[in-house]
């Protein structure tokens, strides 16, 4: 069993990589969007779609290894010190915010501009959140 647990822990932090990436490069697509020629700013929007689908599959991958690893490793959801329902709470926050984000940056690649601005601030929550995610797992499982 401790083979199964190990690989889906890999898995966890591999979709944590994949999905964190986004923290990165979206920030640096979404700054040079407003001032980028049409055809760039096509191409930007391309990335930065692709990589929101990226996110999407990491964060399942994320939502299904996690729990599946806990519920084999420590028996479920009991015994859990504070620092996990922190985590916890702070993946809802996560997850809030990157469908807001996506939805924010899907209207401006249509065309609403105004929404990259939301989507960027949905990103910076997001980045908050994550970085509180890992924080609150170190201290939760250490």
């Amino acid at each position: 069993m401790d083979i199964v647990i190990n690989l889906l822990i890999w898995a966890h932090l591999i979709a944590l990589v994949a999905g964190g990436s986004n923290s990165v490069v979206m920030p640096m697509i979404g700054a040079r969007l407003p001032s980028a020629p049409a055809e760039t700013r096509a191409a930007l929007f391309a990335m930065g779609l692709a990589m929101a689908q990226v996110g999407k599959i990491a964060m399942g991958v994320l939502l299904v290894t996690g729990p599946l690893a806990l519920w084999l490793k420590y028996g479920g959801f009991g015994g859990m010190n504070a620092w996990f329902w922190v985590k916890m709470a702070l993946i809802v926050v996560m997850l809030v915010s990157i469908v807001s984000g996506g939805i924010a940056f899907k209207r401006a690649s249509g065309g609403e501009m105004a929404a990259l601005e939301r989507a960027e601030l949905f990103g910076k929550v997001t980045l908050v959140a994550a970085l509180g995610v890992v924080l609150a797992a170190i201290f939760a499982f250490g």
